[in-house]
This record gives C-alpha cells, sequence and structure tokens, in this order.
C-alpha cells in the first residue's frame, strides 16, 4: 500500500503554515479513524513511507513515534508498525488539522520524558480528595519549557489584553482537539477563553438571565454551581437527578418556565453516572420546545475508562441551544486556570463584548503555552496516560473497600469520572454526616452526599459520601481505607454501646 496515493494524497494541499510532521500526524491519525487504514494493517516502513511523501526520514520516525505513544500504532519486533486493534477512547471523529501557526513551531513529539519530580500523587492531600487530578502525572518540565519559552518571546502586545474572545489560534487548536476528543462541533469563533471554570459559570449567568428568571440545578448537585446560581436573584429549581441524569420530564413540571437549565452528561457530580443517549436527546427536546439554554458543564466528561466517549451534548444539537464549558483543572493540574466555552452562533458578539466589559482576559502567554501544549500532542498523550491510571487506581480501591469495609460503604465500578460513590449501609449506625466528621478527625476527606442537596434525603437513608480516588497512588489508597475502616469499627462500636447501654440499667428480677 502506497500511502501516498491514498489517505495522504492531500498531505501538501494548502500551504497554511502548519508544521509538515504536524500535517503527517493528522494525516495519518485521520486515515486509522476513518478506516482508511485498518485496524491490523501493516504500514510501509518509515524509509518507504519517507521516499514516497518525499519528506524526511526523520518526519516520519516523528510522526510514527507520536502516534505510536498515543496508541494508534504499535511497533512488532522483526515484523514493522502495525495499526492497533483497539484505538484509544477519543478517536471517535476524523482529526482535524490543527491550526497554523507561524509563530509557534511544533517539535517532534515522542513518548513523554518523565515529569520533574514533585510531590508523590496526593501528598499534600488528605485521601478521598474528590474532583482532584494526580499531580504527579503532569508533565511540568514540558510546560515550564513553553511558558519560559513564550514569556521569553513576549513583545510589548503579549503583556496587554488578549481580543475580545482570546487569542485565535488556540481557538482554532480547540475547536479541532474538542470534535476529536468530545464531539462538539464549533468554529473558533464560537469559542471564548476565559479564567476558570467559575467565570464560566458566572459568564453565562450575566449573558444568559435577568433576576428572577428561573434555572433548573440539579440535585443533588455540585456545590459550586449551587453557589454561583443560588445568590444573584434567580429561581432556582432544584431537579432531581436519577440514573440517566437531569429528567427533564419531572423539571417541566416543577418549573416549566425554566430559561436555562445546568447538565452534567459526561459524568455527574456527586451522585455519578453517565447520562445515555436517550435522555440526552430527551433534554435537547424540551430545550427546542421551550426555547430554554442548556449549559453542559464538561468537568469530568473527557475520562471514560470503558469504550468511546458519547458525544457531548452540543454536538448533538442541531438548534444552536447549548454552551458547553470546559477547563484544565481537572485534567491537568488545579493551578492551571484556564477555561473555554463554546457558545452558540447566535450569541457570539453579545458574548464578546460581555467578555470584554467584565474583564475576563487571560494572560496572553499562557494561552500560548496552552496551545503549544496541544499541538505539541502533549495534552492528548496526558490523557491516556492518566485515563489508564485512574482506571486502575479505581480498582484499587474498589479492591480495598471490600477489604476492610466489610459491606459497610457500598462501591460499583464507574467507566467514567474521578469519583465514585459509597452508599452506606443503614447498618452503620452513622449517616454520612456523622462519618464524615469522623473521618476528618483521621486526616481524612470524605464529603457528605447530604451536602451536596438543597432539600431533604430520602426518609430512613443514611446517605452516602464521595471518594476520590485519581490523586492517590494504589498504596495510598489501601492505607487510607484501612484506617477508615478503624473509622467505620469504631462508630460501630459506639451505636452498639449507645443501643445496649439503656438494657444494663434495668435491674435484674
Amino acid at each position: 500500500m502506497k500511502l501516498s496515493q491514498g489517505p495522504l494524497l492531500s498531505l501538501f494541499d494548502g500551504p497554511d503554515g502548519t508544521p509538515l510532521q504536524q500535517r503527517l500526524f493528522d494525516r495519518l491519525r485521520g486515515a486509522i479513524v476513518n478506516g482508511a487504514i485498518r485496524p491490523g494493517e501493516r504500514l510501509p516502513s518509515t524509509r518507504t513511507l519517507a521516499t514516497d511523501l518525499g519528506v524526511s526520514r526523520n518526519t516520519v520516525v516523528a510522526a510514527i513515534d507520536r502516534l505510536t505513544a498515543e496508541g494508534y500504532l504499535e511497533a512488532r519486533i522483526g515484523s514493522g508498525t502495525f495499526v492497533c486493534r483497539n484505538l484509544p477512547d477519543d478517536a471517535m471523529a476524523p482529526a482535524v488539522r490543527l491550526a497554523p501557526n507561524n509563530a509557534a513551531r511544533s517539535v517532534p513529539a515522542a513518548a513523554p520524558k518523565p515529569a520533574v519530580p514533585v510531590p508523590a500523587a496526593g501528598a499534600e492531600l488528605l485521601p478521598f480528595e474528590p474532583r482532584v487530578p494526580a499531580y504527579d502525572q503532569f508533565d511540568i518540565d514540558t510546560w515550564r519549557r513553553l511558558l519560559a519559552k513564550r514569556w521569553r518571546d513576549a513583545g510589548g502586545l503579549l503583556l496587554g489584553h488578549d481580543t475580545a474572545g482570546g487569542w485565535m489560534a488556540l481557538r482554532r487548536v480547540l475547536a479541532g482537539h474538542l470534535q476529536t476528543s468530545r464531539g462538539v462541533a464549533c468554529d473558533p469563533e464560537q469559542i471564548l477563553i476565559l479564567p476558570d471554570r467559575r467565570s464560566g459559570l458566572e459568564f453565562v449567568a450575566n449573558l444568559l438571565l435577568t433576576a428572577g428568571d428561573t434555572v433548573w440545578l440539579e440535585e443533588p448537585g455540585c456545590p459550586l454551581q449551587a453557589l454561583t446560581f443560588g445568590q444573584r436573584g434567580y429561581t432556582v429549581a432544584h431537579v432531581p437527578v436519577d440514573a440517566d441524569g437531569i429528567d427533564p420530564e419531572r423539571g417541566a413540571r416543577m418549573a416549566p418556565d425554566a430559561r436555562l437549565a445546568l447538565v452534567t452528561p459526561g459524568w455527574q457530580y456527586p451522585v455519578g453516572g453517565t447520562m445515555p443517549l436517550r435522555r440526552r436527546m430527551a433534554v435537547l427536546a424540551w430545550a427546542r420546545r421551550s426555547g430554554a439554554w442548556l449549559l453542559e458543564d464538561d468537568r469530568d466528561g473527557g475520562y471514560r475508562y470503558t469504550g468511546r466517549p458519547l458525544p457531548a451534548l452540543q454536538g448533538l444539537d442541531e438548534n444552536e441551544r447549548v454552551l458547553h464549558l470546559g477547563a484544565l483543572d481537572n485534567t491537568l493540574v488545579p493551578a492551571l486556570r484556564l477555561a473555554w466555552l463554546v457558545i452558540p452562533s447566535s450569541l457570539v458578539a453579545a458574548a464578546q463584548a460581555l467578555r470584554a466589559r467584565m474583564d475576563l482576559h487571560v494572560p496572553l502567554p499562557d494561552q500560548m503555552a496552552v496551545h503549544d501544549f496541544l499541538t505539541e500532542g502533549h495534552y492528548a498523550s496526558h490523557l491516556r496516560r492518566t485515563r489508564r491510571l485512574y482506571a486502575e487506581r479505581q480498582q484499587a480501591l474498589l479492591f480495598a473497600a471490600d477489604r476492610y469495609w466489610s459491606g459497610a460503604i457500598h462501591l460499583e465500578a464507574a467507566g467514567s469520572g474521578l469519583h465514585l460513590l459509597g452508599r452506606l449501609s443503614p447498618g452503620l449506625g452513622i449517616d454520612d454526616t456523622g462519618l464524615s466528621t469522623l473521618a476528618a478527625q483521621s486526616r481524612m476527606t470524605l464529603p457528605a452526599l447530604s451536602a451536596c442537596r438543597r432539600g431533604p434525603g430520602i426518609a430512613g437513608d443514611p446517605g452516602a459520601v464521595i471518594l476520590g480516588y485519581a490523586a492517590f497512588t494504589p498504596e495510598r489508597l489501601t492505607r487510607a481505607a484501612e484506617r477508615l475502616g478503624s473509622v467505620i469499627e469504631k462508630a460501630r462500636g459506639t451505636q452498639a454501646h449507645r443501643i445496649m447501654a439503656p438494657r444494663r440499667l434495668v435491674p435484674a428480677e
């Protein structure tokens, strides 16, 4: 097979300034995802491929090494390089060629270098802290290099404000990344770069709502969403979630005049669960009928461990009623606060003007470093590496729970997210708030599900606790689970003593 005569025929079409190695990577990846190069098929040698395409062998080797590092190709000693039969989870749409940027030269990206030593995973965090990624998996050495280069090359313009929507080169790259990884369909002009996720929530409130408007929030739901929308003069309807996420039929009965609904179809916090396709279509149908807007908070949606990710709600929307919010803090490290908001085309002009009025600018060198982190393949490699790691850590937590908690806390494996919900056994004799307090006394962070509710829980239900696992090594998870087991035994012993004590006060006859 001569690839230059097949899927790579247009490799040199359009001198758009994109580095040659990047263009070759994009074409090869697109051909693999589209099926033009089939799973299990052997690629020509790098020397043959370089000759056919008329490029240097180093260019081909760099692209092949990157595709191998990201799980699209596999090298078999003595046999050659083959397309993997199980493609990466983010291979859900044809690759989009990353935007050109003559000022930013992409360098070949092979397998990621070991990160500069940082505190061990979760060392500065108390066990089970949710919504926190693994700090030690972030390639801080590469990030320092990229950021230092951008500051070193910074001229006077980089020291001021960015444009109305953010740096255009980054928005172009994000448009391609979001299409291939999350199924988001948008033009770069529809993307706004924002300082962080909270500013994204506040921005949407200012863009779409006025005092007295009704907003649907998930119940139980994210505390930050409740804080943002619960203190601004809006009418908040706390719509219960079930195993499939927010229920639009129930929401319509509770608050039929809602102007905005916040939804987390990728992975709900704190209950967990991924919204299936039929429920996504039902939510979109409600928004279309009622003329309401949907804000898709995609905080954990990129982490899926089984099967391919479901497309984002925005990618299924044919009526432009969905705004899609994403950020870096949950996938890289919390210190990187950059976020993005994908808005319908009808709102672009108003949104850009509002962003300027709210002064929601992000330092240009930071945006440029994120651009380089994406175009050089470091972000995609990080996601693939941590998906495997977090799946292993989830299994370690499940194993430790079965070993040390004796059925007091019931966990189920999950295919997405960074936390599990542990439901308390009624026989434990303590509710989730009480267990959370006891865990804190033993230096563990164990948020109670009831703290995420705005209404009463179910009568007789002791509740549940939220167990984060992504930031902690299997060894630390095991040690923490053993310590929590001691807390559980203490709670059981206290409860037994409380029940038995009155009987000892009854005089014997």
